[in-house]
């Protein structure tokens, strides 16, 4: 019987795929020679500092270095040695760089450390430059802002599964102890192994202790925010430190954090571009407080946020009397005794007030509560508080009710900035490249936030933009 199939052949497939290759490269260097040039966007500071800080004898010009990262990042290749390999093979790539020799991978390496300010610059005015582009591909669209925080995991020892692991046995070691010592007691394993690892990297102080997407581990925290096509507007390393001491669910440490980063995040934003304006803004159940919704009523925009259930407890709620002070919830006739005012960095003032039946003991310099009520509303041992914002009605009273359909179709475009931090990280590979400085890791994020946008006006000039992440459609 004949062998109607071909057999597989080792160089023809190689043939293939290398005639395949170099016909995509040579498409995508011929758009960007054609559609892109780059010393339109580049800042004239960024051009004054790059030159005096290698002056007249320079191998390579400044354009040439960013065009080499771009390239990078739009052929998603892992790691600067791999770049250096391919810029040593193609001599397309290097007459598209202007490189007349390839730079040393250190040469790369003090470009990310030594401009990081001037990439920056690069980045923002890039996106005032794409912003009427948005517009003009989708007016509706490029009116939503999208926000979601994250974090690019750092190449550090601590983030190796075996680390904590090692940390769980030491736990489980010391809990039999405690446990004999302390037989009528509860002891919680992980609440304590999660406590005893270290605030930061051993090797890298910027890499913190972070609870995100589901597990510990030591991150650069990254605030990041979209129009609903998934450009890039802003990049922001905004840092709190996660108190992992207070007596709170990590997923709830996480969601203060990303409460307290918006306003400081959004407030940087407008003023580096003033001129933008947006009518919605989409955020996740993180966003969910009080002074978020009066900030974005200051600046007429709708938020659209989901509401989590951390701030709304599965207990009973205090009513008020005639003057405005919160009652007892099983005790109308008891009103909340007045605690002074909370003031915390980044958020509006609050009003306190405390259980009636709890007894504030000052000793030492040290604040203690003792409850004395026979059926407490709470587990807290000092017991209800409640603490009342001025504008903390914004939060229920929102201007779009929340089980309208136009909300929901709304909330679900706010994905689109998911996908789009992931396709950062996937321009940066992190853990190929295997970065350890925070000053690089930052000019790795930058840059790949610019080959976005430099993509994205690739796409616009040659009118495909039906689906602006589509990135790998220019080389398909």
């Amino acid at each position: 019987m004949p062998i109607s199939a071909k057999q597989l052949n080792l160089c023809d497939i190689s043939t293939d795929f290398d005639k395949f290759y170099n016909q995509n490269q040579n498409n995508l260097l011929d758009l960007l020679n054609e559609f892109i040039n780059i010393s339109d966007f580049i800042p004239f500071s960024f051009y004054q500092k790059y030159y005096s800080h290698f002056g007249r004898k320079r191998d390579f010009s400044l354009e040439s270095m960013i065009y080499a990262f771009i390239l990078k990042n739009i052929l998603s290749i892992p790691s600067i040695d791999l770049l250096i390999t391919l810029l040593n093979i193609s001599s397309e790539m290097r007459q598209f760089c202007g490189f007349l020799k390839v730079p040393h991978k250190s040469q790369f390496s003090r470009f990310k450390d030594n401009f990081l300010d001037s990439l920056n610059d690069l980045f923002n005015n890039l996106v005032d430059v794409t912003e009427d582009f948005c517009k003009e591909v989708n007016p509706f669209l490029a009116s939503i802002l999208i926000t979601d925080t994250t974090g690019f995991e750092a190449y550090v020892t601590e983030n190796n599964p075996k680390f904590y692991q090692s940390q769980l046995r030491k736990a489980k070691t010391y809990a039999k102890i405690f446990t004999k010592d302390n037989p009528d007691s509860t002891f919680d394993i992980e609440k304590y192994a999660q406590g005893q690892m270290p605030k930061f990297a051993s090797s890298n102080s910027d890499a913190k202790l972070t609870y995100l997407n589901g597990h510990f581990g030591y991150f650069q925290k990254c605030v990041i925010s979209t129009n609903a096509l998934g450009v890039v507007r802003n990049v922001n390393f905004y840092d709190v430190n996660n108190n992992l001491d207070q007596d709170l669910r990590p997923q709830d440490i996480k969601d203060t954090y990303d409460a307290k980063s918006l306003i400081p995040t959004l407030e940087t934003f407008f003023q580096l571009h003033p001129s933008f304006s947006y009518k919605y803004f989409l955020g996740d159940a993180g966003f969910d407080a009080d002074d978020n919704y009066a900030y974005l009523h200051q600046k007429n925009i709708m938020p659209i946020i989901s509401l989590n259930p951390r701030n709304s407890p599965n207990i009973p709620q205090p009513g008020f009397n005639e003057i405005g002070v919160p009652l007892c919830p099983y005790d109308s006739s008891l009103p909340m005794v007045y605690d002074g005012i909370t003031r915390e960095k980044g958020r509006a003032d609050r009003i306190k007030y405390i259980c009636p039946k709890a007894l504030k003991i000052c000793s030492n310099g040290t604040t203690t509560y003792s409850l004395k009520c026979e059926s407490p509303c709470t587990s807290s041992k000092m017991g209800r508080v409640k603490q009342i914002t001025i504008h903390h009605n914004y939060r229920f009273n929102t201007s779009m009710p929340r089980d309208s359909l136009k909300w929901q179709l709304l909330f679900k475009l706010r994905t689109i900035c998911e996908r789009s931090i992931c396709q950062i990280k996937n321009f940066i590979q992190i853990k190929s490249s295997r970065v350890r400085n925070t000053v690089s890791l930052k000019s790795d994020i930058l840059l790949a936030c610019i080959s976005q946008l430099i993509a994205f006006i690739l796409m616009f000039k040659t009118k495909n933009y039906d689906n602006p992440l589509a990135i790998k459609s220019l080389i398909a």
